[in-house]
């Protein structure tokens, strides 16, 4: 009885959190937070985290974090705008989604078969990414053309963000790849015993997330116009806890929901969103992030079996 009730309280903790943080800020700002633009902007932002959060979800339920996802935004878009020189968008989009697979398998190869931790993998592809955005960056002028402006909008990402989780959804929910997925995170060892082919699906899994970020990748050139050595700064964070507000435990299994990519990134930037209209200086900002990032950990992560002697 007492676990049902922790399970529930657990379901339904990301919604509440949710709806307190509207409530709050919706009465302490004299009403800027509610307004029309602001609330715009809000959905604005979140949507590129929600699409690249949609493939992660895949990598965080095998139990395992996608570090990449900063640095391989940079090099997704780096190399898709050399490739292409931003001539044909849809091109462009397709490139940028064979590229971004292309990162999440070699994270994924490293990993498994290099058997060193995906954080770690994940890392050396961020780094790998930063430098050489600077180095493309320093050495020439990379602006989308004038007339790409106009998709700048969040009708334009409303779309894609339709479309992938239309893809996600299904594919994570009904579907052997999703399922294992949620198996493996639960046990691993049980997994491989039972016949698993525990390499083959966190591969899958590292693909997808890969072809989500090539998407995000994409409205992240849109949105700013140009690509820039700050491209995707931040975005690995921003989905990981993204993830975690939405009610994503870091262990993964089979508490691993689809539906936090979309929670968890709305809330993410209401609070962001509503701690700068309170005109909180920006370290403060990150302080109280980082406050209620280690909350949820704390509140959602299972630590039963895991007992240190001082």
């Amino acid at each position: 009885m007492e676990k049902t009730k922790y399970s529930f309280i657990k379901k339904v903790a990301p919604y509440a959190g949710l709806i307190a943080l509207v409530i709050i800020f919706s009465l302490t700002t004299d009403g800027r937070f509610v307004a029309a633009r602001n609330l715009t902007n809000i959905i604005g932002q979140s949507m590129v985290t929600m699409i690249a959060a949609c493939g992660c979800v895949f990598v965080m339920a095998h139990n395992n974090l996608d570090f990449s996802l900063g640095g391989g935004c940079a090099l997704i878009a780096a190399l898709s705008f050399r490739a292409t020189k931003a001539a044909n968008l849809p091109l462009m989009l397709v490139v940028c989604i064979l590229f971004g697979i292309g990162c999440g398998l070699i994270t994924a190869l490293i990993h498994v078969k290099g058997r060193i931790p995906a954080f770690m993998a994940g890392m050396c592809i961020m780094f790998v990414g930063r430098g050489v955005v600077e180095g493309m960056a320093t050495n020439m002028v990379m602006n989308l053309p004038a007339d790409s402006s106009r998709y700048a909008n969040n009708l334009f990402y409303l779309i894609f963000l339709i479309v992938v989780f239309a893809i996600c959804v299904p594919l994570f929910n009904y579907t052997k790849v999703g399922k294992m997925q949620k198996l493996i995170g639960s046990n691993p060892r049980a997994a491989q015993l039972s016949g698993v082919a525990v390499g083959k699906y966190k591969v899958i899994a590292f693909a997808i997330s890969g072809a989500t970020l090539g998407v995000a990748s994409f409205l992240t050139m849109i949105r700013i116009g140009s690509v820039t050595k700050t491209i995707g700064s931040g975005l690995e964070t921003d989905v990981l806890i993204a993830l975690t507000l939405g009610g994503i435990p870091l262990t993964g299994g089979t508490g691993t929901r689809i539906r936090a990519a979309f929670i968890g990134s709305v809330t993410y930037f209401v609070l962001g969103n509503g701690l700068t209209l309170w005109g909180l200086d920006a370290n403060l900002i990150y302080i109280v992030k980082g406050v209620v990032f280690l909350a949820t950990v704390f509140a959602t992560m299972d630590r039963t079996d895991q007992e240190y002697v001082l």
